[in-house]
C-alpha cells in the first residue's frame, strides 16, 4: 500500500483525490488552549464540466491556486483532530467563472466531516447529554441539535407516519412548552416501533391530528390499548370506528392495589397512639414494614418458610402467619383485603363474569371509600376491561418499558426547555438501538 492509502485507511476517507506529502502529512498544535492532531492534505482533480455554465472541459477549465479549507474530523488516539485541506480552485473561460474542489467526505460550505456527524447520530442512541455529546465531537452543543433536528426532519419527510392494526396509547412528562408538561405518544403495539409524540394530550388537538389520516386508513385500526383517561375513550370511539378499547392490564391492578394500601394505611394512623402499654404503636409498626405481604397474591403468599421478625419478638413466623396477624388487627382491613384478593383472582383467570360479580357484591359490603370509587371507576369501563380479558396479549408493556428510557434520557440532560429538540432527541434513540449506525441519506 502506498503511503497515501495508508493514511487514507487511517483517517476512514474513501476520496482517492485526496493525498498527503511525505513529509509532514501530520502536526500538534494548540487551538484555542487545546492539544490537537491536524492532518495536512490536498484535493484536486481534472473536472468533467463546469458545475456554473455545464460546459464540458475541453481545455476550457485551469487551475486557480488553492483555497485552505480546516475541516473538523473523528478523534484520533482521544485526541481532538482536524484535517487541513487544500483544495483546488478552478477557473472557467467560458462563464469567466470560479469554483472549488469538492469531496464526499464533507458538505459544501461545511467544515464538519460526515464522518463526525453519523458518529453524532450513531452516539445520540444512547442515554447520554447534548453536552457530553458536542465535546466528544469538538463541536458546540447547538450544532450537535443542529445535526440532529436537521437528521430527524428529513426523517419524518421521507417516513410518513402509518397507523397500525395494534396500537397503544400513553402520554409522558416532557417540557414546559407541552400542555400541563404533558406529551401524547402512541406506537405500534406488535413491533413496538414509537409512531410519534406530540406535545399535547389535549382531546380537540388529538382529534386534529388524527383527521389528517383518511377515514379508510382509520378504519383499519383493531385495538388500541390505553390507561383509565377518559379522553381516549372518547378520542377511540369518535376517530377509529372499528377499534376495540382495551385498558392495560397494569393500571387495572395498579388501582385497586393502590385503594387497598390507602385503606390500609388509614387503618395503621389509627394504631398511632401509645395506648394499650405501646401495643399499639407496635402494631403500628407492622403495618407499616409488612406492607407488601398485604399487596401479595393470597396464593402466593408463603407458608413453608419460617424466619425471626423483629417486631414479632423473635419469634419463628412465615408470611402467612404475619398476613393473618395483620388481618386480625382491623374488620374494615380483612373485607377490603378480601374484595382485592377477588378481584386479583378474577383478572388472573381472565373471567369478566367472576370480575363483575365481585364489584356488584363487593360494592354493597362495608368497604372504605377509596374501594368504593375504584369499584365505581372499574364498573364503568367494564366493556373495556372485557377486552383486555379478551385480547389476553395485548398490552401497554413495551410503551412504558420505553416512558422510563425517555425519563433517563431527560435526567442525564437534566432536562429539556424545547419540546421539538426533546422529541427529536427521543425519536432519534427509539428509532435507531443503541450501536446501530444512522445514515446521513
Amino acid at each position: 500500500m502506498s503511503h497515501n492509502d495508508n493514511i487514507r485507511l487511517l483517517l476512514n476517507i474513501k476520496d482517492t483525490n485526496i493525498t498527503f506529502n511525505e513529509e509532514n502529512w501530520i502536526q500538534e498544535r494548540n487551538i484555542k488552549g487545546i492539544n490537537v492532531k491536524v492532518f495536512t492534505g490536498k484535493l484536486t482533480y481534472k473536472p468533467k464540466a463546469c458545475p456554473k455554465c455545464g460546459c464540458v472541459n475541453d481545455h476550457s477549465i485551469v487551475k486557480d491556486g488553492y483555497m485552505m479549507s480546516r475541516i473538523t474530523w473523528l478523534r484520533q488516539s482521544n485526541t481532538p483532530t482536524y484535517l487541513e485541506l487544500k483544495k483546488q480552485r478552478f477557473w472557467c473561460h467560458e462563464c469567466d467563472g470560479r469554483f472549488i474542489a469538492q469531496t464526499k467526505e464533507v458538505e459544501r460550505n461545511c467544515h464538519i466531516a460526515k464522518q463526525v456527524k453519523q458518529s453524532i447520530l450513531f452516539e445520540a442512541a444512547d442515554t447520554i447529554s447534548n453536552k457530553d455529546l458536542a465535546r466528544r465531537h469538538c463541536i458546540s452543543d447547538n450544532t450537535s441539535r443542529r445535526i440532529i433536528n436537521r437528521f430527524m426532519d428529513d426523517y419524518f419527510r421521507r417516513n410518513r407516519t402509518k397507523l397500525a392494526k395494534h396500537m397503544c396509547f400513553d402520554e409522558i412528562k416532557s417540557t414546559k412548552q407541552a400542555d400541563k408538561q404533558m406529551s401524547f405518544i402512541f406506537s405500534n403495539e406488535d413491533t413496538h416501533e414509537v409512531l410519534g409524540i406530540l406535545p399535547t394530550r389535549q382531546l380537540y388537538k388529538l382529534k386534529e391530528y388524527f383527521r389528517q389520516f383518511s377515514l379508510r386508513e382509520r378504519s383499519t385500526v383493531e385495538t388500541i390499548v390505553v390507561d383509565m383517561n377518559a379522553p381516549y375513550m372518547t378520542l377511540v370511539k369518535e376517530m377509529f370506528p372499528n377499534a376495540k378499547v382495551i385498558i392495560d392490564r397494569f393500571h387495572i391492578i395498579q388501582l385497586i392495589s393502590r385503594s387497598l394500601n390507602k385503606t390500609r394505611v388509614q387503618v395503621m394512623n389509627t394504631f398511632n397512639t401509645n395506648k394499650n402499654h405501646g401495643e399499639d404503636k407496635k402494631d403500628y409498626r407492622k403495618l407499616k414494614s409488612f406492607w407488601k405481604l398485604i399487596l401479595k397474591d393470597f396464593n402466593d403468599v408463603d407458608y413453608l418458610k419460617y424466619r425471626k421478625q423483629r417486631l414479632f419478638k423473635g419469634k419463628m413466623v412465615c408470611d402467612m402467619d404475619i398476613v393473618t396477624h395483620l388481618l386480625s388487627l382491623d374488620q374494615h382491613l380483612t373485607e377490603n383485603y378480601w374484595v382485592y384478593q377477588a378481584l386479583l383472582e378474577a383478572a388472573k383467570e381472565n373471567d369478566i363474569e367472576m370480575f363483575q360479580e365481585t364489584i356488584t357484591e363487593k360494592s354493597k359490603q362495608n368497604i372504605s371509600r377509596y374501594m368504593q370509587t375504584s369499584l365505581k371507576t372499574l364498573l364503568k369501563n367494564i366493556e373495556y376491561i372485557s377486552n383486555t380479558f379478551h385480547y389476553k396479549t395485548r398490552s401497554n408493556a413495551s410503551l412504558e418499558g420505553k416512558n422510563n428510557r425517555i425519563k433517563v434520557i431527560k435526567r442525564v440532560s437534566y432536562g429539556y426547555r424545547n419540546f421539538f429538540n426533546f422529541r427529536n432527541r427521543v425519536m432519534i434513540s427509539l428509532i435507531f438501538k443503541p450501536g446501530e449506525t444512522a445514515s446521513l441519506t
